[in-house]
Parts: structure tokens; C-alpha cells; sequence
């Protein structure tokens, strides 16, 4: 919960479209497009990472799909 308001700001900044989910029940958790719930990262529809991005991950992965 730390980096998610960072990396929102972040995508912001650079005009790409961000879009949070906070799964809160064992229900949404089933049903998530990723077996990892604890943090998942998709661009355009494809899981990019299940690890927890620091800022400076965040913006290499922005640079690189051309954010």
C-alpha cells in the first residue's frame, strides 16, 4: 500500500493510464487475473511483474514500454 500512491503519481506525470484494484475479500482474491495478490503489475493486459516496484523499477518499466 506504501508504493501504490507513488507509482500512481508517477504514471500520472508521464500521461499513462493507471488503474488501481485493492482486493479486500477471499472472493476478489479467487478471482483476480493473477495468482499473486499481494501486488501485480499488467500492461495492456499482459502480468509485467508480481514484485512489490520501487520507483526507480516502476520507471524503468515505464521507459521501457515506451511511457
Amino acid at each position: 500500500a506504501k508504493y501504490v500512491p507513488i507509482l500512481e503519481e508517477m504514471a500520472k506525470a508521464r500521461n499513462a493510464v493507471f488503474r488501481t484494484v485493492h482486493i479486500q475479500t477471499r472472493e476478489d482474491a479467487q478471482n483476480a487475473p493473477s495468482p499473486f495478490t499481494t501486488f501485480s503489475l499488467f500492461y495492456d493486459g499482459q502480468l509485467v511483474t508480481h514484485e512489490i516496484l520501487s520507483e526507480k523499477k516502476f520507471d524503468k518499466i515505464l521507459a521501457d514500454k515506451g511511457v
